[in-house]
């Protein structure tokens, strides 16, 4: 399907072109939950798969509709990559990861770098890390020198054509006085393929390194100016372009963790007939046990659930209200939300897990595979809960604020 019919939809009801959204990502569903193996297997996306979610739009989330893409709400892009995310959390990730990506270029550049990339052989796919090993980087005229740079941790490299690297922003003595992320070309770039894990296989989020790079200074932003609500492209006045930057990143990548969720209890309920309960003369699906087991496991997904919904809505509202940036208690509040959803969804996964059985100790379980996902995704260091409660808890009890990213 053509990415620029897919905008068209736009023209129609708000409502109808969301649903519409959502809808392409559930009817992949059930093909993802059949190629999640093989996907794990593969270590990345299969390029078929890839190419078909391209087409379907679903990388275009966070791409103006003047440019082929989609423009969604936040409140959209929730419901169609937790839809994905159902399907298999490594695509759900990817796509995270992706539409993030995009969101980056068309805020935060300006429109002549937007016309260049976006016109790059099959549009612009971007994935972005913003934590290096090591950035050893020089000022030079006219733009910066990456004398030497590794990455890790880069979701979607694989299927990327430019990838958004953190940098440090240094004067002309080599004094560091900022920080930002330079648009680098893959062609420039070299992947390490070290991406060796026990979950979230398929990501394919390998490390990688740049050598003596030069960076023109048109391609780089910077980090204070983007966490503060600098924009600077044009696309910036249409509601999605002024969403508080942090909040929207990291709550971006929980939206998968939630389908995943989801599928963790499907797969539970679907194995549950004619399972007895170790020990015992008892099927499982007959017992006490179970039926609290579900009653709590369903209530923390939904708490959950609700919880990053609210916040989706609070993005939305702001964005759309033209009014001042997020003030930073509210960005605060929303990081606590996104860190205690996690500890109720593992909290609810691990029991699952639990009341499953050994079988999801099996490497090729599907459960043990959702929950060997779960459990790697939530160790992203912007889903940690004890930082995001702690930052709000701060700032809440009037101390200034430590985080650098906010």
């Amino acid at each position: 399907m053509n990415i620029g019919n897919l905008a068209n939809t736009r023209c129609g009801s708000s409502a109808e072109a969301d649903e519409s959204v959502v809808a392409r990502a559930r009817n992949l569903v059930p093909e993802l939950r059949r190629r999640s193996e093989e996907i794990h297997a593969l270590g990345r996306i299969p390029r078929d798969l890839f190419d078909r979610l391209l087409a379907e739009g679903l990388f275009g989330l966070s791409t103006p509709q003047g440019y082929g893409g989609l423009q969604t709400s936040v409140k959209t892009k929730k419901a169609t990559i937790a839809e994905l995310g159902r399907g298999d959390l490594s695509v759900g990730w990817v796509a995270a990861v992706m539409n993030n990506a995009a969101w980056c270029l068309y805020a935060l550049f300006p429109k002549h770098i937007i016309d260049r990339l976006s016109a790059t052989h099959g549009g612009f796919r971007g994935c972005v890390t913003v934590s290096p090993v090591k950035a050893k980087v020089r000022k030079a005229p006219e733009g910066y020198v990456i004398e030497e740079g590794r990455w890790g941790f880069n979701s979607g490299v694989y299927h990327a054509n430019w990838d958004l690297l953190a940098i440090p922003l240094v004067d002309d003595a080599g004094n560091i006085s900022d920080h930002g992320l330079a648009l680098v070309p893959m062609d420039a770039i070299t992947i390490l393929d070290d991406w060796d894990t026990m979950g979230l296989r398929g990501t394919g989020s390998s490390g990688v390194i740049v050598k003596d790079l030069f960076v023109s200074g048109e391609l780089v932003t910077s980090t204070s100016a983007l966490l503060s609500g600098v924009t600077q492209a044009a696309s910036a006045t249409a509601p999605l372009y002024r969403t508080a930057t942090d909040p929207l990143l990291t709550i971006s990548q929980l939206f998968p963790v939630l389908g995943a969720a989801q599928t963790a209890i499907d797969t539970f309920l679907h194995r549950l007939p004619g399972r007895m309960i170790y020990g015992l003369n008892e099927e499982k699906i007959e017992s006490a046990v179970t039926h609290l087991q579900i009653g709590e496991i369903t209530a923390k997904i939904d708490a959950a659930d609700a919880l990053v919904q609210r916040a989706a809505e609070a993005l939305d509202r702001n964005a759309e209200s033209m009014g001042e940036y997020m003030p930073s208690l509210d960005r605060a509040r929303i990081r606590r939300d996104i860190g205690f959803a996690v500890r109720l969804i593992m909290e609810a996964v691990d029991t699952l897990a639990s009341a499953y059985g050994g079988s999801a100790a099996r490497a090729s379980d599907p459960m043990g595979r959702i929950w060997r996902d779960l459990r790697v995704a939530t160790l992203h260091g912007l889903l940690v809960p004890a930082t995001s409660l702690e930052l709000y808890g701060r700032l809440r009890c009037g101390q200034p604020q430590k985080a650098a990213m906010l």
